[in-house]
């Protein structure tokens, strides 16, 4: 295993153990945490995009994407479940489909990104600027 992915993975425990801990603590029946619309779907959303993005930069590159996202979706599952036994808390399906939707537009933006980088798009540019300018 290489040096960057073990530094990933310990990233990764950490904010594992972050969210399990945060999830660990009982909520106020006060504010929401985010004041607006569906703002606690949102840090679901945000949460566990990150999460995923996490997973996937601390595996290997074979199947990397569908294994990230099966494990973003798993350790959701198990936070929800988990929140079942915390006082003021329950598991909520909306939660977790918040949860695997943040993962999922993740793994969407890598695939973006990775297949149609900056790099290429510029390149692309630069080709048809030269072919412009001697006459084709």
């Amino acid at each position: 295993m290489s040096g960057h992915i073990l530094v990933w993975r310990v990233v990764l425990g950490v904010y594992a153990g972050l969210i399990f801990t945060l999830s660990s603590l009982p909520v106020g029946g006060g504010e929401p945490l985010l004041p607006i619309p569906c703002g606690d779907k949102l840090i679901h959303f945000l949460e566990f995009g990150c999460f995923f993005f996490l997973v996937w930069r601390s595996l290997p590159l074979p199947r990397r994407l569908s294994w990230s996202l099966s494990l973003t979706s798993l350790y959701a599952a198990s936070d929800e479940f988990h929140q079942i036994f915390v006082l003021t808390r329950e598991a909520s399906l909306l939660d977790w489909f918040a949860d695997v939707a943040g993962g999922t537009v993740a793994a969407a933006l890598i695939v973006l990104f990775t297949r149609f980088s900056l790099l290429g798009i510029w390149r692309g540019r630069i080709i048809k600027g030269m072919s412009q300018r001697n006459g084709g």
